[in-house]
């Protein structure tokens, strides 16, 4: 049998369109027009149309005032920093829910997906540094240490200035929103038109402005957010198709489904001086656990290095750790610890099972462009403590401050984590396609602990943000009831 090469195939044509129209709408918030960190921090918008939204065309536009009183430094989240809780609604039923949602992006998903070229975009739409960009800063002022570390015009993730933003400067935000239904990995457009009157709700609560990056001298007031939209792109077509949709929710017990990867976050601790084998409790109770996802830090500042001087939100420390591996029910996985070897120095030498077990998780462990912005500057080069200013200099401690014309001061990331589905996951961490091929814990009510095996004592408590990532069902009824199973 011949095969026609694609480019004489004269009989393969593309099939008629079915007729659409793509337009923009904005969607403003319901109660109020002016928020602020320190008192009106909770922001909801409703989004409702009698059309399909694209949720990877959609994003959330903000504007920021500095209203703290001192010049301001944005954290590597940049604008995903703000948000410190971000929920998915539908006449009060949760859809979806994620505490702590600016330490996910600004410590594990944002380091981990978004390479050098996303970094470039990102400091315009999000005040993120990039090639050593700062008032006064110029070419070739990074330590020597890491220019070793650097090629060409890339200075991997050297942190912000103090003054990025001046007292009462503005800077205007541009962040897709990451969740099961409404983020950019969401691969079928959401008919808005089956909800009838009920629309879907996005409520923000705003992180307190010490979370959001550092300061030129002690915060004393919160920062201002007006000018929200909710910029939705939105495909209107013609009757046959909604008519199709009504046919295909009849056709499914009266339910038209959807499926996205969500993360439910919790909170772990350990105490000061601890030693040995550490259990922190995940009560996580999810169909499909696709994986766990975690990151370690001092939430202790002690002077000089108060929480005003240092980038604590995208901080994350190795823990001294020996080993790490989780139990599930009287399952242990996997089944051989991960080998951390963190303790005593190791970490120099010993960081690439660790990572690689973490890629596992995104899809990336054989990609050729590598794993986010990670790299040995910048990734489990510290402790989780919370060291005084002066010894981050020399390598320990959260970041500070990188000002222009001197040495640059890299991020200092250290995100874990631990893959359970059975089938690789596929470029946005779902599972090639394959829904529920992660862990059962509902069904049986399994317990779920992260074991992390300390070997070195670690000065002040840790708090362990763990992130259970979990596929998510949605289901739209005939009545536009819209509800999960997850």
């Amino acid at each position: 049998m011949s095969v026609v090469p694609e480019q004489i195939n004269y009989t393969k044509i593309l099939p008629l369109a079915v007729e659409s129209r793509a337009r923009r709408r904005s969607f403003l918030p319901t109660n109020g027009q002016l928020f602020n960190s320190a008192q009106n921090n909770i922001i909801r918008i409703d989004v409702a149309a009698n059309a399909f939204l694209d949720t990877k065309e959609s994003y959330l536009r903000m504007r920021l005032t500095n209203t703290t009183g001192q010049t301001l430094g944005l954290d590597f989240g940049g604008g995903h920093g703000i948000i410190q809780r971000l929920r998915i609604l539908q006449q009060g039923r949760v859809v979806s829910d994620v505490q702590n949602y600016n330490k996910l992006l600004s410590a594990i998903l944002l380091p981990v997906q978004g390479n050098e070229s996303q970094v470039a975009c990102r400091s315009v739409l999000e005040g993120v540094r990039y090639g050593n960009s700062a008032p006064g800063g110029g070419a070739g002022n990074m330590a020597v240490a890491d220019q070793l570390e650097c090629t060409g015009a890339i200075v991997n993730t050297p942190t912000n200035a103090n003054d990025q933003i001046a007292a009462n400067g503005e800077w205007v935000f541009c962040i897709p929103l990451v969740n099961g239904l409404l983020g950019s990995t969401q691969d079928k457009l959401v008919p808005l038109q089956l909800l009838g009157s009920a629309p879907i709700e996005v409520e923000i609560t705003l992180a307190p402005a010490l979370d959001i990056g550092i300061y030129g001298g002690a915060a004393v007031a919160g920062y201002q957010i007006d000018d929200i939209r909710y910029m939705a792109s939105l495909v209107e077509v013609g009757p046959e198709v909604d008519q199709h949709l009504r046919e295909v929710q009849g056709a499914s017990n009266g339910r038209l489904v959807l499926n996205g990867t969500d993360y439910t976050h919790y909170t772990g601790n350990i105490g000061a001086n601890a030693l040995g084998l550490q259990s922190l409790n995940i009560p996580t109770r999810r169909k499909s656990l696709k994986s766990v996802l975690f990151v370690g830090a001092s939430h202790t500042y002690g002077a000089p290095a108060t929480q005003d001087v240092v980038y604590n939100l995208s901080y994350g420390g190795h823990f001294q750790a020996n080993t790490f591996q989780l139990k599930i029910g009287n399952t242990y996985i996997p089944s051989v610890p991960i080998d951390a070897d963190f303790a005593g120095g190791g970490n120099a030498f010993g960081r690439a099972e660790p990572l690689n077990e973490l890629a596992k998780c995104f899809g990336s462990i054989g990609g050729t462009h590598g794993i986010g912005v990670i790299s040995r500057v910048n990734y489990a080069t510290t402790d989780c403590d919370a060291a005084p200013a002066g010894a981050v200099a020399a390598g320990d401690g959260m970041p500070i401050e990188s000002p222009g014309g001197a040495a640059s001061v890299s991020y200092r990331f250290c995100p874990l984590g631990i893959d359970l589905e059975a089938f690789q996951p596929g470029s946005h961490g779902e599972g090639s396609g394959v829904l529920e091929s992660g862990i059962d814990t509902a069904s049986r009510s399994l317990d779920v602990s992260l074991n992390i095996d300390i070997a070195a004592v670690q000065e002040t408590p840790i708090v362990v943000d763990m992130y259970a990532v979990y596929d998510s069902i949605y289901w739209i009824d005939v009545e536009g009831n819209l509800q999960v199973s997850m």
